[in-house]
């Protein structure tokens, strides 16, 4: 600051009478200006009065910051949350406040002993730097937490409820529970809250969360005081304000009934379900608000439960604006829309819609808001954020059916923004050789058909034991499929397919089955194949689904009518659920059967056969060990085959797709002249994780074999690494 500009801000002039309090307020005015440690004022004889000397200790100017120690939090993570600015002023006062935010940054962490040093460097005249030095020591985890005041449930059920957990050695180290987070204790109060009010306890009153940090702040134990109070139950149901559905209707949708204990969360259910039903006619906004009430019967604690309807009036859609799709053409996105312009507003239909157009996979974020432009209408907006729908894959994959694979790939989902799917892929490994290229377009036409191109060329061993060295043959399939494909209504889909393929067997053990010798034999041999299948899919999100169902029946049928050298047919039946459980947890059911055979006498070729076994079939054994085998260990395969999965799949780390999975697995294939038995059935159980990566899946399963027979192991550990499958 130069010394004019200083005197320019001086209310105080030459020859006016000395004043000690026009001369602090001086003082205080420069203060106010910011660059300024220190201000004095001398005073000095001068010509029959006094001069006034203003003293200033300019603060330094901020050349950079910087940290060191830190480990735990990056520097650039730290610099965000600062207030300092390089080539501002800076003062001891603001670099405490800095420091301080360091600590809630670190503590939020866990990490309650770190010590912050700030250290000013004056470099030159009015320049310094600063720097942090940071000892972070140890994060403090939680060692104890209790429920006081709670006899109603076990302290493990109120455990349960919150996001807060206590620290263990095994696992926190990965999932980072056990951890001190304040801000979540409060969440937790209102999580304990829900958890009672969930079981009918309405009174209750969950106390601000006692936090105790252990002497050398390692540790912390933490009480939350609960005061239960009386549990309710429910004395009448009953419905107020409505005119559109009378009460049995209504009666239909709701599940809180008459001598339940109150239930938030049914409530909540409850107020979904009449809105829905409101919204399927156009009631856009209608609105639902519970009213609880004391009963009159003396004695007991009961409530009436009244649901008062504000119905509103029906809207219509007059446009749907699609915004945020820079690369997707407009009409991929709106042919996805369920609901239409110009039509009475359904909220059913708008959940569709959402959930086929998140089908979609090439957005990261779908929003569909309806904005009222009228007493009548409504505009959908329908925002969405793209992502990535193009990948280029080099690398290596492992699986434990086949082997080391390494791979290239060329996939996009979403070609030039319209829709269509271009995958061109090579596969080398020790097991398997494919090279294929697909295109599909979803609406051919614009219409509700679509059609598949698919090329392969595939070379894939086979023996009994996993082993290269011993019982092998070599199949190899070159050939293509077309596909034409046809909707009906909103989740049924029917597939015509055509398959030309040529097939040879080659490089065939002394020990191969006798149908696989004699198929060798031929030579080369060409198949020509109908196909056609039908499903139903319901799933919500099909890479990932969490509820609903996909059944699906399919008949192969290849003729020397339709110029090929092979006669056979094959039909499968196969059908999977998904069930929402406690949490985020989902429960899956699968089952899968299949039935082929040759025609006029002709065999059924060898690749065709079901093999029953391995990762994707009954867990715990190896590739079609639960099928037929030969005498001297080599699998055959099966002409029938039946296999069912149950699974209970469990979040661990849900922002990374990250899962635990419990399995139970019950199958097996059957070879020609036998029967599908119940007593034949293998069983396998266990557990695995599964990640789905930005490389795709990745499964990592531990299956035991419940009673093995002689000569087989009780355990296999597979596993797929990669793109495949």
């Amino acid at each position: 600051m130069d010394t004019k500009t200083l005197l320019s801000q001086l209310d105080i002039k030459a020859g006016d009478p000395f004043s000690p309090e026009a001369i602090q307020e001086e003082i205080r005015k420069f203060y106010r200006l910011g660059y300024f440690n220190q201000i004095e004022v001398q005073s000095d004889p001068f010509e029959g009065g006094i001069a006034l000397v203003f003293v200033f200790e300019e603060k330094p100017i901020l050349t950079a910051i910087s940290f060191e120690g830190n480990e735990a939090i990056r520097s650039e993570s730290m610099s965000e949350k600062l207030s300092l600015k390089l080539f501002a002023f800076v003062d001891q006062v603001q670099i405490n406040q800095e420091v301080e935010k360091i600590v809630q940054l670190y503590e939020k962490e866990a990490y309650y002993q770190v010590e912050v040093i700030p250290v000013l460097d004056r470099v030159s005249e009015g320049k310094a730097t600063l720097t942090f030095i940071i000892r972070e020591g140890k994060k403090a985890y939680i060692r104890h937490i209790q429920f006081s005041g709670a006899s109603a449930f076990k302290e493990g059920e109120l455990a349960k409820a919150i996001a807060t957990k206590e620290y263990f050695w095994l696992t926190s180290w990965f999932t980072e529970s056990g951890r001190y987070q304040k801000d979540q204790l409060e969440e937790d109060r209102d999580r304990l809250r829900d958890f009672y009010l969930d079981n009918g306890y309405l009174q209750v009153q969950i106390q601000k969360p006692q936090v105790t940090l252990s002497e050398n702040k390692k540790t912390f134990d933490i009480t939350f005081p609960v005061v239960e109070g009386d549990r309710f139950s429910i004395a009448e149901v009953s419905y107020s304000g409505n005119q559109l559905f009378d009460h049995a209707k209504l009666a239909t949708v709701t599940k809180s009934r008459v001598g339940a204990f109150f239930s938030k969360k049914q409530v909540q259910e409850d107020i979904r379900q009449i809105t829905d039903l409101y919204g399927e006619q156009g009631r856009l906004f209608a609105n639902v608000s519970p009213q609880v009430s004391p009963h009159s019967e003396e004695g007991g604690n009961k409530i009436n439960l009244t649901y008062e309807i504000s119905e509103g009036t029906p809207y219509r859609v007059r446009e749907i604006n699609i915004r945020g799709n820079d690369k997707t053409r407009d009409k991929v996105i709106r042919r996805e829309m369920r609901q239409n312009e110009q039509e009475q507003i359904n909220t059913v239909l708008l959940r569709r819609s959402y959930q086929r157009i998140h089908n979609l996979n090439f957005f990261e974020n779908i929003d569909i808001v309806p904005k009222r432009v009228s007493d009548e209408e409504v505009d959908l907006n329908v925002s969405v954020t793209e992502k990535s729908t193009g990948s280029f894959i080099a690398g290596a994959g492992y699986s434990s059916v086949d082997r080391l694979v390494g791979q290239m790939e060329i996939n996009n989902g979403n070609l030039f923004g319209r829709g269509h799917l271009l995958r061109a892929r090579a596969e080398l490994g020790e097991r398997r050789t494919t090279y294929s290229l697909t295109f599909r377009e979803p609406y051919l036409l614009d219409s509700t058909f679509s059609g598949t191109v698919d090329l392969f060329n595939q070379v894939r061993t086979f023996n009994a034991f996993n082993d290269l060295r011993a019982n092998q043959y070599q199949e190899k399939r070159v050939g293509g499929s077309l596909i034409v494909g046809k909707s009906f209504g909103e989740y049924l889909h029917a597939n015509l397919s055509h398959t030309r393929e040529n097939l040879l067997l080659f490089d065939v053990g002394a020990n191969a089955p006798t149908l696989i010798q004699d198929q060798a034999r031929l030579g080369e041999t060409q198949t020509h194949a109908m196909g056609f299948s039908i499903t139903r899919d319901t799933r919500d999100f099909i890479f990932d689904p969490k509820q609903g169902a996909r059944n699906a029946f399919s008949l192969e049928y290849a003729g020397t009518f339709l110029g090929g050298d092979n006669d056979y047919y094959k039909v499968t039946l196969d059908s999977g659920r998904f069930f929402p459980s406690i949490l985020t947890h989902v429960v899956s059911l699968h089952g899968h059967v299949g039935f082929a055979d040759g025609i006029e006498g002709k065999t059924l070729p060898v690749g065709e056969r079901f093999f029953v076994g391995g990762i994707h079939s009954v867990r715990g054994f190896r590739f079609g060990r639960a099928g037929p085998i030969t005498e001297s260990g080599v699998v055959k395969g099966g002409n029938k085959a039946l296999f069912m999965n149950a699974e209970y799949l469990i979040p661990l780390v849900p922002e990374a797709g990250l899962k635990a999975v419990f399995f139970y697995d019950y199958g097996g294939a059957f070879d020609d002249g036998q029967s599908i038995r119940r007593g034949d059935l293998r069983e396998g159980a266990g557990a695995g994780i599964r990640w789905i990566s930005p490389l795709g899946p990745l499964r990592f399963e531990w299956g035991r074999n419940i009673h093995p027979q002689p000569g087989e192991s009780d355990r296999e550990f597979e596993f797929s690494i990669g793109t495949l499958f």
